[in-house]
């Protein structure tokens, strides 16, 4: 124990000296036995004295703070703050544990974090793990920032690439079977009710070794939404217009978003094997009702007439197309990461959440990160429009991408992002950038709320003032009376019908939900409950139960589990896969909940030729004199008397028809006759005329145009 003393070089001179006047550093060996080892003597001081004693070499450290922070790679100087222990006795004391020769310098950084507990315990503390408290901790203000595109690569830096061309065009106008004969397949022939109702994207490499990509939107009136999508992301717009049929409704749409996007358009006359065939007249219609410039007119806009279902002029289009995208010197940036547009998604149930998707810039590779909207996602898998499994994608050309956490919206873009944890950064700073958006909406209409209250009750309130002390009391009556009457007529019961859609794709839902906002009936009150991507599931069986709505499955299937489930609680489920017919079935579903309305079948007609005025107990009775001019009056029938043709005058029945002195049940055309009405206060002019019908109910229609 003395040498222990010595090593600290103690320094007691002629007297003893308290414990408490010794500063004591906290290590194991300074413990109880340092109090048995030296004499002390008990002597008082004085102020004075107390106030000349020199530094004390040790001193006893309180019991709160026996516990300090440690961390990895922790080095000798910052255990010397956290003890309150001069460094140089820090050293001193790691002398004592077992393989700490290593560690001589102040900066010296303990990797061997059971070594610092060993050192922390030896210098009589506890310890609790933390993290560095000297790394930089991000800011509570800190949002993490959104994912955008790279700057535009220098030209040097690019390569040229194939050109992305969409056919649009009007419905049934041949532009499914124009890509079918250039990629030798027959797609239309499995499209049902022989029309596209999905974007496709689909390379077609010619004999000369080039490249084109096409994409095929659907010319149906329902899919604006996804032929607009189509000119957005192309470079060369394909117009195909029937040589038979001329520009029509959709052509002109067509026309207007690829100069919208500022697209140049190259017209394919198709059909021009069909006898009544006119592509003179096409070219008018294109430069009248279009408002193209053609080349034949001095502009530069090509026409190229073809027979898509023949092959005839293929090779000038083609011609054509790759002409345009020499001019346009097509070029993209080849290197990773990549960018693009999502052209349509879906949910396969063999193989997950699968998003066709456009490669704009860059090349995609597998692994890769990608974030698209408010979805991220990790390429797991590359397929070709064959299904083929690919290993990387190009600029310009369309593949589908599996491995989505969350389905991506068609028309968003998606970046590519350097590792998951950027991704889920990305995510949601959007999802609360999106929330804070709504919030401000929800604000600003709570607010146009509270303001239109306010205006009703400062002009209720004016009203009151004016209205004196005397009268108050009974105008508050009258506003109390009013409100009480608008409850009553807000709490009407209304007419419902609630519909669930599936589909196969995200477009054709699109399509759909922008086809039922066109409705705004207040007959009957349209609540699309839910909607989504794939098979008819349980989930979609628990909704319909509990809204009671009817399900509508488009291109899609029940699953088993959920067609049992359906069958015993009730649930209808409609299968579809033309969108026109879906419609025409939620039209005939809203007319089933509407209530019959009275319609009124006209009997016969008479005309009023003179009033008489006849004697009945003491009263006159006035009676009708007439002619029947049309039809047949029945007696047992109703009758309404029309004044100043739009005036109504009676409704309601007879109490006597008479022909001559007879009591008749009928009276034909071109017989006279008296009625008498069973509101004698009624009285009768010449000129009116009187309509004899009867009542039947009769289903109501809505008045919806959908446009097809």
């Amino acid at each position: 124990m003395l040498n222990s003393v010595k090593k600290f070089n103690f320094n007691v001179i002629g007297k003893a000296v308290k414990v408490s006047e010794l500063r004591v550093y906290n290590c194991n060996f300074f413990k109880a036995n340092i109090c048995s080892s030296l004499i002390l003597r008990k002597k008082r001081k004085t102020k004075e004295e107390k106030k000349l004693v020199t530094p004390h070499i040790f001193e006893i450290k309180p019991k709160e703070n026996k516990v300090i922070d440690i961390w990895k790679y922790m080095t000798i100087s910052d255990l010397a703050k956290a003890t309150g222990i001069p460094i140089d006795n820090v050293l001193d004391i790691m002398e004592y544990v077992e393989d700490s020769e290593i560690y001589s310098k102040p900066e010296s950084r303990f990797e061997n974090l059971s070594l610092l507990r060993q050192v922390v315990k030896k210098c009589g503390y506890k310890c609790r793990m933390v993290s560095n408290p000297n790394t930089i901790i991000k800011s509570r203000d800190y949002q993490p920032k959104d994912a955008f595109k790279r700057p535009p690569a220098s030209y040097t830096s690019t390569i040229c690439r194939h050109p992305v061309v969409t056919i649009m065009g009007h419905v049934d106008h041949g532009k499914t079977t124009l890509l079918d004969k250039l990629r030798n397949s027959s797609i239309a022939k499995s499209e049902f009710g022989a029309i596209t109702q999905h974007i496709g994207a689909f390379p077609v490499i010619l004999e000369n070794g080039k490249k084109i990509t096409f994409l095929d939107t659907p010319g149906h009136a329902a899919f604006a939404t996804i032929r607009s999508r189509g000119a957005q992301v192309t470079d060369i717009v394909v117009l195909v217009v029937a040589a038979d049929d001329g520009v029509m409704e959709q052509t002109i749409e067509s026309i207007r978003m690829a100069k919208n996007a500022k697209v140049p358009i190259i017209v394919a006359i198709n059909k021009i094997d069909k006898p009544t065939a006119n592509i003179e007249r096409c070219k008018k219609m294109l430069q009248t009702q279009g408002g193209l410039d053609l080349e034949e007119f001095g502009g530069s806009v090509q026409v190229v007439p073809i027979s898509a279902l023949h092959g005839t002029n293929f090779d000038n289009l083609i011609e054509s197309i790759l002409t345009q995208a020499e001019i346009l010197d097509l070029r993209a940036d080849p290197n990773p990461p990549a960018e693009g547009v999502i052209i349509e998604s879906k949910v396969d149930y063999s193989r997950g959440k699968i998003a066709t998707v456009l490669i704009q810039r860059g090349k995609l590779l597998n692994h890769s990160i990608l974030v698209a909207g408010t979805t991220w996602g990790k390429v797991r898998a590359m397929l070709d429009h064959t299904n083929k499994v690919i290993q990387e994608g190009n600029p310009s050309d369309a593949v589908q991408i599996l491995g989505w956490r969350d389905l991506p919206q068609s028309g968003q873009e998606f970046l590519q992002v350097s590792c998951e944890k950027r991704a889920r950064e990305v995510v949601e700073y959007r999802i609360q950038k999106t929330i804070e958006e709504k919030q401000k909406e929800d604000s600003i209409q709570i607010q146009s709320k509270i303001e239109e209250h306010n205006k009703d009750y400062k002009t209720h309130l004016e009203e009151k003032r004016k209205s004196g002390i005397y009268r108050r009391r009974k105008f508050s009556t009258m506003y109390q009376e009013k409100q009480i009457e608008n409850k009553k007529n807000n709490n009407k019961e209304d007419i419902y019908l609630s519909i669930i859609i599936k589909g196969d794709v995200i477009g054709s839902v699109e399509a759909i939900l922008d086809v039922l906002d066109t409705y705004e009936s207040n007959l009957c009150k349209l609540d699309i409950v839910h909607y989504g991507i794939g098979n008819v599931s349980i989930n979609d069986i628990e909704y319909a139960d509990a809204f009671k709505a009817i399900i509508y499955a488009f291109n899609v299937e029940t699953l088993r589990d959920a067609f049992e489930i359906a069958k015993q609680t009730g649930i209808t489920i409609k299968q579809h896969n033309i969108i026109y017919k879906l419609i025409d079935d939620i039209k005939e579903e809203i007319n089933n909940c509407l209530p019959p309305i009275s319609v009124e079948d006209v009997q016969g007609e008479a005309d009023v030729l003179q009033e008489f005025l006849i004697n009945e107990n003491k009263k006159k009775v006035p009676v009708a004199g007439c002619r029947c001019t049309s039809g047949t009056l029945r007696k047992n029938a109703l009758f309404k008397v029309i004044r100043n043709p739009d005036t109504v005058v009676y409704r309601g029945k007879l109490s006597s028809m008479r022909h001559l002195k007879d009591e008749v049940a009928a009276v034909k055309t071109n017989m006279e006759c008296g009625l008498r009405l069973e509101d004698t206060s009624i009285r009768l002019s010449p000129g009116d005329k009187i309509i004899c019908y009867t009542l039947r109910d009769q289903q109501q229609n809505i008045d919806w145009e959908t446009g097809f």
